[in-house]
């Protein structure tokens, strides 16, 4: 959502028009909603079992100063979800019992807050429901939407979201010198929202660029529709360190990172003088070590002494003085074909729960997404109506 902030200079160039609708009708009382709890801490790799679907759930539509609510249309499954259930997070954690925390976007239905107008299209952390009762200072952190010629919404929740395509393009071109022709460029993560990006915009820079993923599937994917040169298969037989070996031949000059965990230290052998590794995440770690002091931790670091070699880890948080050069170059390059991103959108509020463990499976390819209200079109249910299904999106 911070990123659509970023949009708002831009629309004085008169191509950019904020999203609008009409105000909805007057409501009930009270409406009903689903939405996805949680009821126990993950326990390693996160289960459904952990979540509660609770449905049919009661809402006043009296709102107090400062509150809003908002028709979910579309969440965002995101890998930084998973530590926000752990007891202790950096992001925030959440209580047991609490809606399960979500980026997305919907309309605003009621609004008792200057800020949101009711028919108004806005996108921040709504929460996995389909009706979102945020309170003044939730509300507050809402971003209204903007419309872009050609460009979809759910691109600001994956090419142009800040999660995804922006974290991409600031570990790729601000964090340490950005890969270059001639050098050889490795990203792990190479299917998901991030990496993908992170790897065509690598491969954009000139370097060749060599992913990593899991499954012949997804390594297929790489080569491709990716145009990548080529892909480690960490689910192979053959051991990932001897595919590096036989595509890399001439080591590593910049290793983008978002999984962590065994593969990294793999690419801190294979280093070579002066090269980069920047850290994006750790997905290989979310699943229970955080903050727990059992994070397994690179054993190879001393190559960066040895090879006059960096390592730096980045908070996209901290970059957005550079959210403007980034949304103009992702749209620039989108407009040219140079890079894409996937979006895999599962049916309805019930397939959230689920989502969430294929993020962690390797259940996905690109932006994993939520559809909760058919087309962004959905009425609200009154208390004791059946809920509008969304229908079902094919792998873009």
């Amino acid at each position: 959502f911070i990123a659509v902030a970023a949009l708002r200079p831009l629309s004085l160039m008169g191509n950019l028009v904020s999203s609008k609708q009409e105000s909805p009708p007057p409501l009930p009382r009270v409406i009903s909603s689903s939405r996805w709890e949680l009821r126990a801490r993950p326990n390693g790799l996160v289960s459904v079992d952990d979540f509660a679907l609770q449905e049919q759930i009661e809402i006043d539509t009296d709102l107090d100063e400062g509150e809003a609510l908002v028709q979910v249309e579309m969440l965002s499954v995101d890998a930084f979800l998973r530590t926000m259930l752990d007891e202790k997070a950096y992001h925030g954690a959440i209580s047991l019992g609490d809606t399960l925390p979500a980026l997305g976007y919907g309309r605003v239905i009621a609004s008792a807050s200057p800020k949101l107008r009711p028919g108004s299209r806005v996108m921040g952390m709504l929460g996995a429901c389909t009706v979102a009762k945020l309170s003044a200072e939730q509300a507050a952190m809402l971003m209204p939407m903007i419309s872009l010629p050609g460009v979809p919404p759910t691109a600001f929740l994956g090419i142009l979201g800040i999660t995804s395509g922006i974290t991409a393009w600031v570990g790729v071109h601000a964090v340490a010198r950005p890969p270059r022709r001639g050098e050889t460029a490795l990203v792990s993560g190479a299917t998901g929202a991030t990496g993908s990006v992170a790897a065509q915009l690598a491969k954009v820079a000139g370097a060749r660029t060599i992913g990593v993923a899991g499954g012949p599937a997804k390594a297929a994917y790489c080569t491709s529709a990716l145009g990548l040169a080529g892909c480690v298969d960490y689910k192979a037989e053959r051991p990932a360190g001897e595919q590096l070996d036989e595509l890399c031949p001439d080591g590593i000059d910049f290793y983008f990172d978002t999984v962590g965990g065994p593969l990294l230290d793999e690419a801190l052998k294979r280093l070579n003088r002066g090269g980069r590794v920047v850290i994006c995440g750790a997905s290989s770690q979310y699943n229970g070590n955080l903050n727990v002091g059992t994070v397994r931790g690179p054993s190879e670091y001393l190559k960066l002494a040895e090879r006059g070699a960096s390592m730096v880890g980045y908070n996209v948080l901290f970059y957005m003085h550079k959210l403007p050069f980034a949304i103009l170059h992702l749209l620039w390059l989108r407009w040219r074909r140079k890079v894409a991103l996937a979006e895999q959108v599962e049916r309805g509020i019930g397939g959230f729960g689920p989502a969430m463990v294929k993020m962690f499976t390797g259940g996905h390819i690109g932006k994993l997404l939520v559809e909760v209200a058919e087309g962004g079109e959905a009425a609200v249910s009154a208390v004791g109506a059946t809920p509008t299904q969304a229908k079902a999106v094919k792998l873009a």
